[in-house]
């Protein structure tokens, strides 16, 4: 199945032209609050009818403003899930599964029932009630039901948001698998940046209800195509300079706090010596040079600095690193090297930001 989209809505203040394309496949779209994401959802289900544009699925046109076809929600075949899971709280899990099932065959009602509870890990819980599972479950049998009337579409609009952290991340695993089962195309709405990379496919970045970039979940989080998508999505190192020397499809950026930084750069961004330049590399990607051991291939592009700052961040550290200037670096490592290093603040280090690792952003 596939679902293509071009999409305009105007309200007091805020307008949104979207267009997209998605096939069977995991799509996410992300962006800040207020960005138009679940917007683009009611759109695209018929709950809010665009002022302009077309919807089809699977190649059959839905919606299209200019030939007055608008068909009705129940005829798209669209599933939409919402985070408050919408169970029927008077009908038992089995029977909130079972409700959109076409009652025409009813052995083949029972089989996809059956399946659909062992798939979302329901066994034993289909003679309870709503109020009787946690919101996990709940969500879980939501999801089933949505996946019992054999939607061409999934639509799920921050499905987990309403979940605790461990909840949130047992449902994304169950997720991708669910998807691998029931290959439904699929487009799912968040707003976290984990989320986002841990299920996405492709990745569609929408701001002030427009897409910045749609592509691979490697080319949106390593190759952003704007300052606001490297911002949404956490490089927060993002730094303009002056091209001071090209050579073939190497760059020499002049950088103040940074000094003189190299990178690659195809010959498309037209960049020229001397212009303006603007680049990013994930707070990740940055190598702390050991003091006992030589820069060896990382000579390029080191930057000594004070750490400012750590915070704990679970399995990792945040170092903010002052470059001189007054460009700081935001850092991210394993707990590991913080205590192997002895990271902490007030300690003069040296780092390494590899060419590889910078990205130009158009």
């Amino acid at each position: 199945m596939s679902l293509r989209f071009s999409l305009k809505k105007t309200f007091p203040g805020f307008d949104t032209s979207v267009e997209l394309a998605a096939e069977q496949e995991l799509m996410v779209l992300f962006g800040p609050s207020g960005a138009g994401k679940s917007l683009v959802l009611k759109m695209v289900s018929g709950i809010i009818k665009p002022d302009a544009g077309t919807v089809s699925v699977d190649g059959e046109t839905v919606f299209d403003s200019s030939s007055c076809i608008d068909a009705p929600i129940r005829k798209r075949k669209i599933g939409y899930l919402l985070q408050d899971y919408a169970l029927f709280p008077h009908m038992t899990v089995r029977e909130n599964i079972a409700y959109g099932v076409s009652r025409a065959d009813k052995a083949r009602t029972d089989s996809l029932v059956k399946e659909l509870i062992e798939v979302m890990r329901l066994s034993g819980l289909e003679k309870r009630y709503p109020h009787e599972v946690s919101g996990g479950q709940k969500q879980r049998a939501a999801l089933a039901r949505t996946l019992a009337a054999g939607p061409r579409i999934l639509l799920l609009d921050e499905p987990f948001s309403a979940l605790d952290f461990q909840v949130r991340e047992k449902l994304r695993a169950d997720l991708v698998n669910i998807h691998r089962l029931f290959p439904v195309t699929t487009v799912l709405v968040t707003h976290d940046l984990e989320e986002a990379f841990m299920l996405g496919t492709r990745i569609a970045v929408i701001n002030n209800g427009r897409f910045e970039q749609v592509g691979s979940r490697e080319d949106v989080f390593y190759r952003p195509a704007t300052r606001n998508v490297a911002r949404f999505l956490g490089v927060r190192n993002i730094f303009d300079g002056r091209v001071s020397k090209i050579r073939d499809e190497e760059v020499e950026m002049d950088t103040p706090g940074l000094g003189a930084i190299k990178t690659h750069a195809p010959k498309r961004l037209g960049l020229s010596a001397g212009g303006p330049v603007t680049f990013c590399i994930r707070p990740e990607e940055i190598l702390v040079i050991r003091p006992d051991r030589p820069p060896g291939r990382v000579a390029d592009n080191v930057v000594e600095g004070v750490i400012l700052s750590t915070t704990g961040k679970g399995s990792t550290h945040i170092l903010y690193l002052g470059a001189g200037s007054g460009v700081v670096l935001k850092i991210e490592l394993p707990n590991f090297v913080v205590r192997k290093l002895d990271l902490k603040e007030g300690k003069r280090i040296k780092v390494a930001l590899k060419k590889e690792n910078i990205w130009i952003i158009p």
